[in-house]
């Protein structure tokens, strides 16, 4: 029987430069070899005998929550994926999770997932460099150094390289006894605030499932995100500016109907549950 440790989401930016040889204006080339944005999640497994380092990857923080769902589902359902997750179909159960909005306005979403350092799943053709970073990171905090040296295996190891490295913390999932916690930091107009929610389970027998919990609070995020989307879109409208955009009718109409999925979605799971939110329920209109 597998056990979980607190979740944790980071948002993660390494910018990677080259040592170039000055120009005659005495100023290096800026532009770098390197920038590698990604969320991950790190979900420590607790076992009879050892604690695994599982991490999921992805480009946009829903999707990376979602997909660390499945993989809670998979470890609870048979914790031998940990020693060996290739007999797991991931490419359909990923596909399963990813929205037509999704589909249609992000075709660059991708997720990865890593087991004690070793890439069992990428969703993307070329997933080298994070690949190589999570290798020598074996579920452990991503560092300047770190992102270093897998910068020299993935592109030289005789160059010399200047990393910018920075890592925020945006979701921590707290699993409990008596209930689940989580805790959300947002960013909006450059500002950042935070609330936290809970879910009590109804009795210790029939605990509140925690990939059920995480695919909620996935849900809660991409809202967030579409309601701050089409708060845009409405000053944009309001301003006359929207038609000088890319933003299309069929997309603020996609992202209504799928806003609406959502809040459908997180009311089901609030009927179900006794969910707190604190210090407010966020305004999802």
């Amino acid at each position: 029987m597998s056990d979980f440790g607190t979740l944790t989401l980071f948002r993660e930016k390494s910018v990677v430069h080259r040592f170039m040889e000055l120009t005659e204006d005495d100023s290096a080339d800026d532009a770098p070899v390197l920038d590698i944005r990604s969320n991950r999640v790190t979900i420590p497994v607790k076992t009879k005998v050892s604690t695994i380092a599982v991490v999921v990857r992805g480009q946009n923080i829903p999707s990376t929550m979602r997909m660390s769902a499945v993989v809670l589902d998979e470890i609870r359902r048979d914790q031998n994926v940990l020693r060996d997750g290739s007999g797991v179909d991931w490419h359909s159960m990923w596909r399963r999770r990813v929205s037509k909005y999704e589909n249609d306005y992000n075709p660059a979403n991708w997720v990865s997932l890593h087991v004690a350092g070793d890439q069992i799943f990428s969703s993307r053709d070329d997933n080298r460099i994070i690949q190589e970073i999570e290798s020598l990171a074996v579920g452990e905090e991503v560092t300047d150094d770190i992102v270093l040296e897998a910068s020299q295996n993935v592109l030289g190891a005789l160059d010399d390289f200047a990393v910018e490295h920075d890592s925020q913390t945006a979701f921590v999932l707290s699993p409990g006894p008596e209930f689940h916690r989580a805790s959300i930091l947002e960013r909006r107009d450059r500002k950042t605030g935070a609330f936290s929610m809970s879910a009590r389970h109804p009795t210790p027998q029939t605990p509140v499932r925690l990939s059920h919990f995480m695919n909620m609070n996935a849900d809660l995020m991409e809202l967030l995100t579409l309601k701050s989307f089409l708060d845009r879109v409405q000053e944009m409208a309001v301003e006359n500016t929207l038609s000088k955009s890319n933003i299309t009718p069929t997309q603020v109409q996609g992202a209504r109907a799928r806003r609406q999925a959502l809040v459908e979605s997180i009311e089901t799971f609030e009927k179900a549950n006794k969910v707190i939110y604190r210090p407010d329920r966020p305004n999802f209109n």
